[in-house]
């Protein structure tokens, strides 16, 4: 029997439901059915998404990376020759330091790095650990305890250790703040009457869980077939319990024919209530999931965390993207062709520097 169907009301047992717990529990298994399906096509659609985005912008990303390589060797051998005025060199030096640097942040090249080494000061790998000193540094100044600094070796590492201990603050402060609320002042009916609720809802699910899993136990069986099937389903009731997936634990025992939809649908009003509460939490975890998929898949693109997400949208922001590095690119390649000839390369320069002091010619063409 499928999952689909077992959670389905018998027929018999909608004629005979007439009770609101009844038809709230049915309506909960029905909105979590749904909300699993929109995320199951949602990820589904990022993965394709994602895909034909790599698909499409990788080759151009690869262009433009192996134009401004080219360049950095282009600026290292014009750098070689005489003849260069110093504020000129300066220039020339300061571009392929920035092109070779970007080019680094995105990936290691041995030989990009020893050309940045060569017209710097300091190594491309000293000038990232200084970095890192400065930021560590600010860090403790904010109250940040790094602890063994010397594990911290990236950018990354930091943002890390901050995140966990700016995580293990908000967890202290709440529990000290909830320890604090229940030495200043007992706890009303209602609280009380909230607290055994969800009490009885835990012990409604570890009862399910206990059946299931005693029933099926791989230890139990000889058969090596259906002994590995039991193990398969014995983890999925575990991961079922520890995430207080009501419904997938519903879904096993349906497959283990622990019971019926008849029986789903005549449970004891009691029993019927902690599940139903559990489920209402169930149905909201897996909303909250849904929007983070949605916020987090926002941010990778550089988008509000809020923006409406459409395939319209989407295949218009690669368009946009790929527009872009192809603009990028063919600027790259302009660069190229003016390092190639060092006379045009001068008069390049020397625009530069009048644009910089404002002064805007008429006869400021560098060819």
């Amino acid at each position: 029997m499928s999952a689909k169907k077992s959670l389905q009301i018998s027929s018999r047992a909608k004629e005979s439901r007439s009770t609101l717990e009844q038809e709230r529990f049915s309506f909960l298994l029905a909105e979590i059915e749904r909300a699993r399906r929109a995320q199951a096509e949602l990820e589904a659609g990022f993965i394709k998404f994602r895909q034909s985005h790599s698909e499409k912008l990788a080759p151009l990303r690869a262009a433009l990376r192996t134009a401004c390589r080219e360049s950095v060797f282009a600026l290292d051998l014009l750098l070689e020759q005489p003849g260069w005025l110093r504020v000129d060199r300066t220039a020339l030096e300061d571009m392929l330091r920035a092109t070779a640097e970007a080019l680094l942040e995105s990936g290691g090249d041995a030989d990009v790095k020893a050309i940045y080494d060569k017209h710097s000061r300091v190594s491309f790998d000293a000038l990232k650990q200084e970095e890192l000193e400065v930021l560590k540094e600010r860090a403790e100044e904010m109250g940040f305890d790094l602890g063994d600094e010397d594990s911290i070796r990236s950018e990354e590492d930091l943002m890390q250790r901050m995140y966990e201990e700016m995580a293990a603050r908000r967890q202290a402060e709440e529990d000290a703040a909830d320890q604090g609320r229940a030495k200043g002042k007992r706890k009303s009916a209602a609280q009380q009457r909230s607290e055994d609720s969800a009490q009885l809802a835990k012990q409604a699910l570890r009862e399910l869980y206990r059946k299931l899993a005693s029933a099926v136990h791989p230890d139990r069986e000889r058969d090596a077939a259906r002994r590995e099937e039991k193990n398969v389903l014995m983890q999925k009731i575990n991961q079922a319990y520890a995430a207080n997936d009501l419904m997938s634990l519903f879904e096993a025992q349906m497959q283990i024919e622990q019971t019926d939809s008849g029986q789903i649908g005549s449970l004891g009003a009691q029993r019927l209530k902690q599940y139903n509460k559990l489920l209402a939490e169930q149905l909201a975890a897996v909303k909250r999931k849904l929007q983070e998929i949605e916020t987090s898949f926002c941010i990778d693109l550089g988008l509000p965390p809020t923006a409406a997400l459409t395939a319209a949208k989407l295949n218009r922001l690669t368009r946009e993207q790929a527009r872009s590095l192809r603009a990028e690119i063919s600027r790259q390649q302009h660069f190229l062709n003016l390092l190639a000839d060092k006379p045009a390369m001068k008069r390049w320069l020397k625009q530069q520097r009048r644009v910089g002091r404002g002064d805007f010619g008429l006869d400021d063409d560098p060819w």
